[in-house]
């Protein structure tokens, strides 16, 4: 259980790094480390080059400027990178009422015009970006990605999805 939780933060953070590598080079990103009460604890300019490694117990934290930040990995929530106010995947949902993934598609029972899905690697790769054009219903398929773990933006949510 305690490597399924070390794995689960690893691949949020790998999502969060990518996604902020491919971001705009304009402007101020930071790395910021919640604790379970919801409130931040570390905030981190990537121009500090943080660098996030774990042991069994702790999140480490080591920047170009600071010395190393030692975090209980127990204690930890999630990892966000942001850009301003409100920006970042914050959040990963786990309402399934709208999205389904049967392993093959992904299918959004009611999108309204101009909902833009957007899927990413791990590596902050964007697979896949679409545009509606009318509401309703809509089915994606998946058959073009490889095995593995994802991240699908839709409207401000962002959900995981596993495809074996």
């Amino acid at each position: 259980m305690k490597k399924l939780h070390l794995l689960k933060h690893l691949v949020l953070l790998l999502v969060g790094v990518a996604f902020a590598l491919n971001a705009s080079a304009a402007g101020r990103w930071d790395l910021k480390l919640w604790d379970r009460n919801g409130d931040v604890c570390g905030v981190y300019e990537l121009g500090m080059n943080p660098n996030v490694t774990f042991t069994e117990t702790q999140v480490v934290v080591t920047t170009n400027v600071a010395d190393i930040i030692y975090y209980s990995l127990p204690d930890m929530w999630k990892f966000t990178y942001e850009y301003g106010e409100g920006s970042g995947i914050n959040n990963i949902t786990a309402d399934n009422t709208s999205m389904k993934f049967d392993g093959s598609a992904i299918v959004f029972p009611a999108l309204e015009a101009g909902s833009r899905i957007m899927v990413y690697a791990t590596n902050g790769a964007l697979v896949m970006n679409k545009t509606v054009s009318a509401a309703g219903e809509y089915a994606f398929p998946l058959s073009s990605l490889s095995q593995g773990v994802y991240m699908v933006n839709v409207n401000g949510k962002t959900y995981k999805i596993v495809k074996k």
